[in-house]
């Protein structure tokens, strides 16, 4: 039996898994909600996989064993290899805060997954080297969780790649651009029983742990992540997530009840910090899919639309004698597909600019905010940024070939002072392109890739431009290795 690889945890458009998947729910109006967790996917794909209304066309590549359940599974275990080589001194976005630091950097590691009826253990890892100049040694976990999955509820523990929100290139809450959080999490995901399954499909999630990377301002502060999903039917998906970082060393001990329902978003005439504090990310989405082709024929199989909506931070409104919490520094991300299969064109542009709250980072604690090892852990673009992206891509039977390109502006924030942010004069401007293919040979996936980059203005200083390359060949899920 053949388990979905743990690469459909990965960037939505570049992981060919996650975007097949994805087209094939869009074609057929899947009963299925965007870009989730690792585990989501699983049960997209094993358990949707024997719906008819689902994606059923996943069938051949993926072996779904279509006679049994999720409940009935007997233990099964899955090892697969993956290695990729990089060549070039550009820096890759949303590889799970890898770098590839040098001007060559090999990985190899491999996928592994136990499940045991609902019992589930799942990981995913490589190692190798940054070399030119000099020669370090470079680890990746996107993922190593171990819980209990039903297929419509799970609780586990561990570190996983995630992906909110229905954005292709870029998200606004959490992506995998960074190493990703340890964290507790628990969830559902279904219909209500009966006569109510008519309501639509619901999700919900709660997840608490903590970032344990260094960073500069506190020590191993705690991470809160709230995400709720509705479809009222299958073409239709509106959703919220919120993202809370609190505590941390030596930080005073949190106000839970301000951590769950930021009545009071802010905290004045604190000048030592000696009070509990937090900093809060929030964000809308809605996506639209339409299945023309499902629908009424003709060339267009499905068009697709999608927006994020977003705050850097919390304030109070008021509604008369009421006090409510509402965004501020907003962001916002727009996007859309058009199928036309074997064509398939993608767009997306955001803007994560304000006049005073920064994105991500700033905050009067936690400085350093939504980061992980500087990497921010939503949007690639990062602090004050602007990005607009297109891609063209060809679907073959068992492989891909795409082009794309994009444009990223960045803004350089010297201080806030009395309301007001300084900014560096000269800004950031990247244009980058690049081809992909993927193809399904030997019973595994490989992949290869060719980008280049274009930036004026690196690090907001003036005359600092660059043109950089990078060739990317690799394996991203290999046979099994061992199977039962």
């Amino acid at each position: 039996m053949l388990l979905v690889p743990l690469a459909l945890a990965a960037n939505p458009e570049d992981d060919w898994l996650a975007a097949m998947a994805g087209q094939a729910a869009r074609d057929g109006a899947a009963d299925t909600f965007a870009s989730l967790a690792p585990e989501s996917a699983w049960r997209m794909a094993v358990l949707g996989g024997c719906r008819d209304n689902e994606v059923s066309s996943l069938r051949p590549l993926l072996a779904v064993p279509c006679d049994r359940d999720l409940e009935g599974l007997a233990p099964t275990y899955s090892l697969r290899p993956t290695f990729s080589l990089a060549v070039g001194d550009a820096t890759p976005d949303n590889r799970s805060g890898d770098t590839e630091a040098g001007s060559l950097s090999p990985r190899a590691g491999g996928q592994a997954a136990f499940y045991a009826g609902p019992f589930t253990v799942r990981a995913s890892a490589s190692g190798g080297v940054d070399a030119l100049p000099g020669l370090a040694p470079a680890l990746v976990v996107p993922e190593a969780w171990a819980g209990i999955d039903t297929g419509t509820g799970w609780i586990g523990f561990g570190r996983q790649d995630r992906w909110l929100g229905p954005g292709r290139h870029g998200t606004i809450a959490l992506s995998n651009n960074a190493v990703a959080p340890w964290m507790g999490n628990a969830g559902v995901d279904g219909r209500l029983p009966g006569a109510a399954a008519k309501a639509g499909r619901f999700r919900a999630e709660l997840g608490v742990g903590w970032l344990a990377e260094a960073r500069s301002d506190v020590t191993a502060p705690g991470l809160l992540l709230m995400d709720l999903r509705y479809m009222p039917v299958p073409v239709v998906e509106i959703g919220a997530s919120r993202l809370s970082i609190f505590g941390g060393e030596d930080r005073p001990d949190v106000d839970i009840g301000q951590l769950l329902v930021p009545s009071e978003p802010h905290v004045y005439d604190d000048p030592d910090q000696d009070l509990p504090d937090q900093d809060e990310l929030a964000n809308i989405h809605v996506r639209v899919s339409l299945p023309l082709r499902k629908w009424v024929g003709g060339p267009v199989h499905h068009v697709e639309g999608w927006w994020e909506y977003g705050g850097e931070d919390m304030i109070l409104r008021d509604a008369g004698p009421i006090e409510y919490p509402a965004l501020a520094g907003v962001g916002n991300l727009y996007g859309g597909e058009v199928s036309l299969k074997p064509l398939v064109l993608t767009g997306e542009y955001s803007r994560l600019m304000d006049d005073y709250f920064r994105w991500y980072v700033g905050h009067r604690v936690y400085h350093q905010g939504f980061t992980q090892d500087g990497r921010v852990m939503g949007h690639f673009g990062g602090p004050d940024s602007e990005t607009l992206w297109g891609q063209v891509a060809w679907w073959g039977e068992g492989w891909r070939a795409r082009a794309w390109a994009d444009w990223v502006h960045r803004v350089g924030v010297v201080e806030a002072r009395n309301d007001k942010l300084f900014t560096f004069a000269q800004e950031e401007v990247a244009y980058r392109g690049g081809l992909a293919g993927d193809l399904l040979w030997l019973g595994g996936w490989w992949t290869a890739s060719y980008s280049v980059a274009s930036t004026a203005g690196r690090d907001f200083v003036p005359g600092n431009d660059f043109v950089e390359h990078r060739v990317l060949v690799g394996l991203a899920s290999g046979p099994e290795l061992l199977r039962r």
